[in-house]
């Protein structure tokens, strides 16, 4: 059950619902102004606080400038993207969803039948026998899920990818 493989496909077979989008810049450019600002205090009230205090404010503003910047780095250097429909103007959700292997009949009919409340509202387990991995708007107006079965040491795909709209 590759996630890279399931993107694809959903951006094929969604032409112009779904697209691949960078996510927001913002969390870690907050995150780098927060540490920043930590060690900026730090120095401005260095006379009025103890210096374990001093340490320890340096050490975790410095910490969370550094992961900011890293995390900034890493949105804006790389390529990857994550599902964003257009109509909702939202991300997608990913979930995987566990089920018994004596469900597995019930799951990839419920999964051609387009019947996802069933799978939504089922019987889930932790044991990952039978998984369903699906993309899905906050609404659930729209639904991309694909059963796998899990055998052999390796997630083997039951049905196809099923992309369901609502309206």
């Amino acid at each position: 059950m590759d996630k890279n493989k399931i993107c694809e496909a959903l951006y094929a077979l969604s032409k112009d619902v779904v697209v691949r989008r960078r996510k927001p810049l913002y969390i870690p450019m907050a995150l780098f102004a927060a540490g920043t600002l930590g060690v900026a205090l730090n120095g401005l009230y260095s006379s009025e606080i103890s210096n374990n205090l001093q340490s320890a404010i340096v050490f975790i503003g410095g910490t969370i400038a550094l992961l900011g910047l890293i995390l900034l780095a890493s949105r804006l250097l790389g390529n990857e993207g994550a599902p964003y429909h257009i109509e909702e103007q939202c991300y997608l959700r990913y979930e995987e969803l566990y089920f018994d292997h004596n469900e597995l009949d019930q799951v990839v009919n419920d999964i051609n039948a387009g019947a996802i409340d069933l799978i939504l509202n089922g019987r889930h387990t932790n044991i990952p026998a039978v998984a369903v991995a699906l993309y899905h708007t906050p609404s659930n107006r729209f639904v991309a899920m694909q059963a796998f079965e899990y055998t052999d040491f390796e997630y083997r795909p039951l049905t196809d990818l099923r992309v369901i709209r609502r309206e």
